[in-house]
């Protein structure tokens, strides 16, 4: 593979971090479907008859508009053609309360620290002061494109694919949340010394001075991944699309599958084969030879509060 496109979308919970849950075990999913360039001329015009067929003569469609018998043979159709054309599907889920969780704990220890260094001091002023702390919350829809990119990077490298070029296709969003997807996504395979920057105003010369760290790391040959990706973009796409509208049908169908987990499940891992065993698309949703010990940020970092230990 020289060059794949990923058609995405998502459903359920996108805030941000400083907020809990709505309803228990209340979730966010990203959900797409890979495609292959060498397969696209020939996959997607399935994909864009059944949108057709689906799309009122004036205006947008709305899966939400369609009658229940509707929207079922609308998802039945998608996925029967996601089936004859064997593309691997992905997806990637957090615990609202997970991701408010890990936030609130975070805010608790850089509290604690502030404090503990102010009596360490004797309540003694630092001559450097920096400011008060800002609370800056994680956005839910950019770590779930974070995993979900994560994920096909994974792919591709079980894969031992090298120098591939990414497209990734998703439904309108706005161009800051673009910016912060191509970010993220540049973080996961950079290499490069990390520059970390700040400013405070030293109160004894009066005036306003910089400080930075760096941290470098330094990666064994076998655990080099910097030449996988050769490039990537992110191309926002309308939702009449055929494979935007099975990106999209497929993330809800995984947030109504996680809303619908009975209370033995509800606060479990999302991030597993266990999880999405009675997905319709369960052999296509299962990408990996290998799918390790568990997920360690959805379901570790980001577990809900109440999950089992």
């Amino acid at each position: 593979m020289t060059k794949v496109f990923l058609y995405c979308d998502e459903s359920g919970a996108k805030g941000y971090a400083d907020q809990d849950e709505a309803w228990p075990g209340e979730t966010g999913v990203f959900a797409g479907v890979m495609v292959p360039e060498e397969c696209l001329a020939t996959v997607k015009p399935a994909f864009d008859q059944i949108a057709a067929r689906y799309t009122p003569e004036s205006g947008k469609l709305h899966i939400a508009d369609l009658s229940p018998a509707q929207q079922e043979a609308l998802r039945d159709e998608l996925f029967a053609s996601i089936k004859s054309a064997n593309l691997p599907c992905f997806w990637y889920a957090i615990h609202v309360s997970g991701l408010h969780s890990h936030h609130q704990k975070f805010l608790g220890i850089f509290k604690r620290g502030v404090e503990e260094l102010r009596v360490a001091r004797g309540g003694v002023e630092p001559r450097v002061k920096r400011g008060s702390l800002r609370e800056e919350p994680a956005s839910m829809h950019v770590e779930l494109f974070s995993g979900l990119y994560s994920n096909l990077v994974a792919f591709l490298l079980e894969r031992k694919q090298q120098g591939v070029s990414i497209e990734v296709r998703t439904d309108q969003v706005d161009s800051p949340l673009v910016k912060r997807f191509n970010e993220v996504a540049g973080e996961l395979l950079d290499n490069n010394p990390s520059v970390s920057t700040t400013t405070g105003f030293d109160a004894v010369e009066k005036k306003v001075v910089t400080g930075s760290v760096t941290t470098t790391v330094q990666w064994s040959h076998e655990l080099d991944f910097t030449s996988l990706v050769s490039s990537l973009s992110i191309v926002t796409l309308p939702g009449s699309d055929g494979l935007i509208l099975a990106a999209d049908v497929l993330a809800n169908s995984l947030n109504h599958l996680f809303r619908s987990r009975d209370a033995k499940a509800l606060y479990g891992p999302l991030n597993s084969m266990d999880s999405v065993a009675s997905h319709p698309l369960a052999t296509h949703l299962d990408a990996f030879f290998y799918w390790g010990v568990g997920d360690s940020i959805g379901d570790g970092m980001y577990r809900h509060p109440k999950a089992r230990t």
